[in-house]
């Protein structure tokens, strides 16, 4: 399979800035106001607040284990995530249904091959205030080529907008330029996009213990920005 098609997950689109409140425009509701069964227990609790599930049957089973993995990452960028609007919405259909992507019926995606796939067939969508993740598609090959679908997306928008497209910094460039090649050698997607390596270093730092052992043996410096970056948030 060419690397494209191997490498073709939910990448980054620039969307309207969409929240939950006061702008309502996702379908579903708060995960605090359903009757899914969460712990009340930090970190979940900032979570209870940010996640939107669908207010018709779903899958709790995969929307819990979407929402344990989500849980792993630092409470201080989830607080920080809250306070800055971001939401993170499960789905169970296209994400082109969404009001928020429906402008991307049809399109192709950065990074596909012309005639491979569009938008309607992509699982998930990051970097507005808006995150999409469709329920039971987390794990590479479903119709992403990530280590985790609802990471990688999460972590677009926590660089656009909480720490303000951190992935344009001179810092984050020279790390980039250094350490791609190590972490993710001959994946033209993270070598050629600069925020789809962050997405992606981000996902590993988060996702197991073993996925971030091996970013920090092999991208020292990316996972020393990462680190940092949990510092950052708790000033």
């Amino acid at each position: 399979m060419k690397r494209v098609l191997f490498w073709s997950m939910a990448v980054l689109a620039i969307v309207p800035l969409l929240s939950f409140s006061p702008y309502p425009a996702a379908h579903g509701v708060l995960l605090d106001d359903s009757n899914m069964d969460i712990q009340h227990t930090m970190p979940y609790d900032i979570l209870r607040k940010m996640i939107i599930v669908p207010e018709t049957n779903f899958s709790h089973k995969e929307a819990k284990k979407i929402i344990d993995t989500l849980a792993r990452i630092d409470p201080s960028i989830l607080q920080k995530a809250a306070d800055h609007h971001i939401y993170i919405q499960l789905l169970d259909g296209k994400i082109t249904d969404e009001p928020s992507a429906k402008h991307l019926r049809g399109k192709t995606p950065r990074g596909y091959l012309s005639s491979s796939a569009t938008w309607d067939d992509v699982p998930g969508l990051g970097g507005s205030h808006l995150v999409l993740v469709k329920i039971g598609h987390s794990e590479r090959g479903k119709g992403h080529g990530s280590i985790n679908l609802e990471l990688h997306e999460f972590a677009h928008s926590i660089d656009y907008i909480v720490f303000d497209h951190i992935h344009e910094t001179a810092a984050f460039r020279s790390i980039w330029q250094e350490e791609a090649a190590k972490l993710f050698p001959h994946h033209y997607y993270f070598l050629t996009y600069p925020e789809e390596y962050f997405a992606e270093s981000f996902a590993y730092y988060y996702y197991n213990e073993n996925t971030r052992k091996h970013l920090q043996s092999t991208a020292p410096k990316t996972y020393q920005f990462i680190q940092d970056l949990e510092q950052r948030a708790r000033r």
